[in-house]
């Protein structure tokens, strides 16, 4: 999510159930408009050779460096680890022009954790599944309290929570299916085995990300001891869930705990006997700096085609798009010059869980920090289009009664690919070459959005893109953000399991033919509204406000 993705990124999705719009039937297209033309260059390849890019069985060797890595926040050794490797793949691409911009950021750490029950006078040790990010320590002899359990859809207020330790379920978040065939938000839906029931609903912790958030921020405002966090799901599905992700430092101590502790818990809570929890979470900050990279493919024009994707993350699917983005690199290098009309250049932003990069008030990250940039070049001519990739091949999880019977649900793969979204910004053009290329390649479950939010009266109307597709669409850029959602995005336990490496095979084909495609596009093409919606931002009109 990144659902991070989708991160700072999905949870918006839910305001589309207040709309109500005919269905955009699945397998419809949402514009009668042709693809542009083929490049007519003797030699030059729209269609990659397979050959020339990895198979499945290769993909799936590459991205075993992200699998022991577990999660990767900015700043942290492991994420060094990655942009390592890929500074490393990057170099033996001859041609290849390679840059760092560094960053330094006040870098969370925990420590040892615990947390003690009390039930009349007996303790009992309760295992915790992972520390909220950024949440506050506690005194070294841990944070006693009596607890109080309030409900989801309660506010959290001094009136319920001061000096108490607040025991506060948190469920995934979900959303009608329904809301991403509406017209006013997807521009094309590829299901041709009929998979996306529109009756049905979509569930992610994702959606419920800035209930968190607010959770958070309203318990340290009440004055709680501290903050449990009870999943749904079985402590080892739960290890060193991540989120939020922001780098926010929250005021209150804060864990999460899996659907068996929760259990336990509830049941103490329902005894009748004075109930009590001592919880201690022991963490550190320390400046620490972090890089992103860019690497360029020079062309016939020095306009550029920029690839991005960020390389802190969860698991093994959150990022593997930089795995897809070297051998793209590799791929592009071989080509005679006169194949890339338009120079390529691949970006690995930092700073995606560490969303307060620039600004400690407002969510912006190392991709932010990039459209900026690109903002100002994109009038000289400098700046074509940006194709963003997110958790590529990513595989779709259930939540299923447990097999062991236990409380809660476990995630369980359903056997289908997760449903992949890509956020584009209004080219019927550009809107159309996506829609050839995912049904060329069979990209099955894919939604072409037009955003992943309701439309408003700001430019551009569609302040979302659900992942780091998001600043550069609010940038005015021409943009294609691709991201999933799986269920499993924030739970770094699941590993390569978690990726369809036929699926990513079929992805990389489809989106290095993508870039061949836009090296031809005329910039018109490509551009759709953009330089009206430029022209409207100039003359005073409403911007997306930023997040905070």
């Amino acid at each position: 999510m990144s659902a991070h993705g989708m991160r700072r990124r999905i949870a918006p999705w839910a305001l589309l159930s207040a709309l109500a719009m005919p269905l955009l039937l699945p397998g419809a297209r949402a514009a009668a408009v042709s693809p542009p033309a083929l490049p007519s260059a003797t030699g030059c390849p729209v269609a990659p050779d397979p050959s020339a890019l990895p198979d499945a069985a290769t993909l799936r060797e590459m991205n075993s460096v992200l699998a022991p890595l577990h999660v990767r926040p900015t700043g942290s050794g492991t994420q060094n680890t990655y942009i390592k490797w890929i500074l490393a793949q990057l170099k033996k691409v001859p041609g290849l022009a390679i840059s760092e911009q560094h960053f330094t950021i006040n870098r969370w750490s925990h420590g040892s954790m615990e947390l003690k029950l009390k039930v009349g006078e007996q303790t009992t040790g309760i295992p915790i599944a992972a520390p909220v990010p950024y949440a506050e320590a506690t005194p070294t002899g841990g944070a006693s309290a009596p607890l109080v359990r309030i409900p989801d859809e309660e506010k959290i207020t001094a009136a319920n929570a001061a000096g108490r330790i607040v025991v506060r379920p948190a469920p995934a978040g979900n959303v009608p299916y329904y809301d991403f065939f509406l017209p006013v938000v997807s521009w094309y839906v590829y299901d041709p085995q009929n998979t996306i029931d529109p009756t049905q609903s979509f569930f992610g912790d994702f959606i419920n990300y800035n209930a968190r958030v607010a959770d958070l921020r309203e318990a340290a405002a009440a004055g709680a001891k501290g903050i449990l966090f009870v999943k749904e799901l079985p402590r080892a599905q739960l290890t060193d869930h991540y989120e939020p992700y922001e780098g926010t430092p929250w005021h209150v101590p804060a864990v999460y705990l899996g659907a068996d502790e929760g259990k336990q818990i509830s049941d103490a809570m329902s005894s009748g006997q004075p109930v009590s929890a001592r919880l201690v979470l022991h963490a550190s900050y320390r400046q620490v700096e972090t890089p992103t990279v860019r690497a360029t493919v020079p062309g016939e024009s020095a306009q550029r085609i920029v690839v991005d994707s960020h390389t802190d993350g969860t698991n093994a699917v959150e990022d593997n798009g930089p795995v897809a983005m070297v051998a793209m690199a590799r791929y592009l290098a071989r080509l005679p010059r006169t194949c890339r009309p338009r120079t390529v250049e691949f970006v690995f932003p930092t700073a995606h869980f560490y969303q307060r990069l620039v600004d400690p008030y407002h969510r912006h990250g190392g991709a932010g920090v990039v459209a900026t940039q690109l903002d100002s070049e994109y009038d000289q001519g400098l700046v074509s289009s940006v194709l963003v990739l997110e958790h590529l091949g990513a595989i779709d999880y259930e939540q299923m009664p447990r097999a062991d019977g236990g409380p809660g649900q476990e995630l369980v793969p359903n056997g289908l690919r997760a449903i992949q979204f890509i956020g584009i910004t209004p080219s019927p053009p550009l809107v159309a070459t996506l829609t050839e290329v995912v049904r060329k390649y069979d990209m099955q479950r894919t939604i072409l959005l037009q955003g992943a939010d309701a439309p408003g009266s700001t430019v551009p109307s569609h302040c979302n893109f659900g992942g780091e597709g998001t600043p550069y669409n609010q940038h005015l850029l021409p943009t294609m953000g691709v991201i999933s959602a799986p269920q499993s995005l924030y739970d770094p336990s699941f590993g390569l399991e978690g990726i369809d490496f036929t699926a990513m095979h079929d992805e990389l084909l489809g989106y290095t033919e993508l870039v061949n495609r836009l090296g031809t596009m005329s910039q018109a093409e490509v551009a759709g509204e953009i330089p009206v919606e430029r022209q409207q931002r100039a003359a005073g009109a409403s911007p997306c406000p930023p997040e905070n």
